[in-house]
């Protein structure tokens, strides 16, 4: 019997583990024995960071990788004490490996008893007040609680063009002696890596698309604006005598995007693309954020520490409201890309090797080729890159553990996307139900806790998880011991 099993070892599997051993540190209570389960190839560094190519970078601060609280500042000085690099965004890769270090350093500690499992589980039950676990190489165990951080396990947001020539879901799979155009579904983070593997690695043009048509924003230098409407204090103020926080935060919104009409970047930003100069876009906002003068951009900043408070606040409709009103523009704005990385956009726009698109509808698929109309034009494609990534729509899951709890009603969908849990204690809960003992924590969570795809938030909900079980797991000791 085990007293916790760790579904999946990447960032934030490690991260819990990092957490739990400084708690049961300060605490010097009883050894807990942990039970940990991932495949050898991602153990200990996960697809996010460990699946990259050398080119890809993090669009976070080292200050805000930390794996621990305790240490806020331990990736950064890693970086500096193993490679003599003070880089401002570091490759995913160096990042996988500083995972796999502190990995290794909880184990050594022996502060928690850790065994391993370098398998996939494939079922989880219910067994009482504990689970039986099994994997794909048939060990079984028990555990009275089980923690899933498993990453997104998205789905294919093109179904219908899975195994047609040309298309591409991982870079691995581009043809880097093709010189033909290449197109790619998206205009986020993932699209980002994916323009610039393809634009590194080959002389291709190439086309990115999204529905909503906006283009990858730029990481200021440093947040300078202070909002003056849109503040947490406000949004309080306001929302004590309403029903509606969405209808509050969209008129506070409103009021701090209407004081910045004159100097904020959305505006001249925007014309810029609707013209078509897509080239002065790049550069106009890449010059604004060498000067630290992105005050929209710092708006949006400053919802960071709150957004996951207002979001748990919202009823189901108000979050789904919030998806169809803000979505796009919080995905574009709200993650914009490190200065060196729009520096290569600026270089392939300027020599018309990349350019946005809006799109009128989904592509299709006509005589071998991936078809999409524009605003502007149809243009057609032999290869198509998926780099949107993917849904988080668990119902339509092809993922064999989740399938397995779907059927036994230990989770359940958001309609958000991803597994429904429990804001404050990240339990699955079905049918507004808590199931003891069964947690999630990270991007399977979106629809719940909306900020899933930073890592450092994350990291918070790990560190939560930690002091919240900590808590009850001496507690059950002192009443065994007594």
């Amino acid at each position: 019997m085990y007293d916790v099993a760790v579904v999946g070892l990447g960032a934030t599997g490690t991260s819990l583990l990092s957490q739990l051993q400084d708690e049961i540190y300060n605490i010097r209570t009883a050894q807990p024995r942990i039970a940990v389960f991932n495949p050898p190839t991602s153990f200990a560094k996960g697809k996010a960071f460990g699946d990259a190519d050398a080119i890809h970078k993090v669009n976070t601060p080292p200050g805000l990788m930390s794996v621990t609280a305790t240490e806020p500042e331990v990736f950064g000085h890693w970086l500096y004490s193993t490679f003599n690099s003070r880089e401002h965004w570091p490759s995913r890769l160096r990042y996988s490996d500083f995972i796999r270090q502190t990995y290794r350093d909880v184990k050594q500690a022996g502060i928690l008893k850790i065994d391993e499992f370098h398998h996939s589980v494939i079922s989880i039950r219910k067994q009482g007040a504990s689970f039986s676990l099994c994997d794909d190489s048939g060990n079984s165990i028990f555990a009275r609680n089980v923690v899933m951080c498993l990453g997104a396990l998205s789905e294919n947001a093109f179904p219908a063009f899975m195994g047609k020539p040309g298309f591409i879901s991982h870079y691995t799979q581009f043809d880097q002696s093709s010189s033909e155009p290449l197109l790619i579904a998206g205009s986020g983070l993932t699209a980002v890596d994916a323009f610039r593997y393809a634009f590194g690695k080959s002389q291709v043009k190439i086309h990115l698309f999204s529905r909503s048509g906006y283009v990858p924003t730029c990481l200021t230098s440093s947040n300078r604006y202070t909002p003056v409407h849109l503040t947490w204090r406000n949004i309080m103020s306001a929302t004590a005598k309403s029903e509606d926080m969405l209808n509050v935060f969209s008129r506070l919104l409103r009021k701090e995007f209407y004081l910045l009409r004159e100097k904020g970047e959305f505006r001249p930003a925007m014309k810029l693309l609707r013209e078509e100069r897509q080239t002065e876009y790049f550069r106009m906002l890449l010059t604004r954020a060498e000067n630290c003068d992105l005050p929209w951009q710092d708006v949006l900043v400053s919802t960071r520490p709150y957004m996951h408070k207002l979001w748990n606040a919202f009823t189901s409709e108000q979050k789904l409201r919030f998806m169809k009103m803000y979505g796009a523009v919080w995905a574009a704005w709200r993650h914009p890309v490190p200065q060196e990385v729009f520096g290569e956009l600026i270089e392939a726009s300027a020599h018309g090797r990349v350019r946005f698109h809006q799109a009128l509808a989904a592509p299709k698929h006509t005589d071998s080729r991936f078809v999409l109309q524009t605003r502007s034009e149809t243009i057609s494609f032999r290869h198509f890159w998926d780099a949107t990534g993917g849904r988080l729509d668990i119902g339509q899951t092809t993922q064999p553990l989740l399938q397995d709890l779907l059927r036994q009603s230990l989770i359940e969908g958001h309609p958000c996307g991803g597994i429904n849990t429990d804001p404050l204690t990240f339990q699955c809960q079905v049918n507004n139900r808590k199931v003891n003992g069964l947690f999630n924590i990270g991007p399977l969570s979106k629809g719940s806790l909306f900020s899933t795809n930073a890592f450092w938030f994350n990291a918070r909900c790990a560190e939560t998880w930690a002091k919240q079980w900590v808590l009850e797991f001496c507690s059950a000791n002192t009443e065994e011991e007594s």
